[in-house]
């Protein structure tokens, strides 16, 4: 870990355990979720796909034209699949015989994002 980058460390953790928090509540499994969940964050930041910027020491994450291409193709992914989860719960309810949780929708497309993006960037 490099000092000139404690500042995005702190907030990506705090930013994973709420996540964390949010999806699972206050459980042994939601501290396993939060810590895969900033080491996600740091493989972001440590891969190269981005440029860093220090000047913004909570945001240094910086996109080129492929990466903010790769990031509307991630959001359009994640708007589909949390708008599919939430209008066709009740029918997934039917079908499967357990119901969905409120929040399932929007962890599934927060994941979906993050998936989509991270497959996109390893293909290019």
């Amino acid at each position: 870990m490099k000092k000139v980058f404690l500042h995005f460390y702190f907030s990506r953790a705090l930013l994973s355990s709420i996540f964390s928090v949010f999806i699972m509540g206050i459980t042994w499994k939601a501290l396993f979720l939060a810590i895969s969940f900033f080491g996600l964050f740091l493989l972001y930041l440590h891969s190269g796909w981005f440029s860093i910027d220090l000047n913004h020491p909570f945001m240094p994450l910086r996109r080129d034209p492929r990466g903010l291409e790769i990031q509307r193709k991630a959001l359009l992914a994640s708007v589909i699949s949390g708008l599919f989860i939430n209008l066709f719960s009740s029918q997934l309810t039917g079908l499967t015989g357990f119901s969905l949780p409120g929040n399932v929708a929007v962890s599934i497309g927060i994941i979906t994002y993050f998936v989509t993006q991270f497959i996109l960037f390893i293909r290019a």
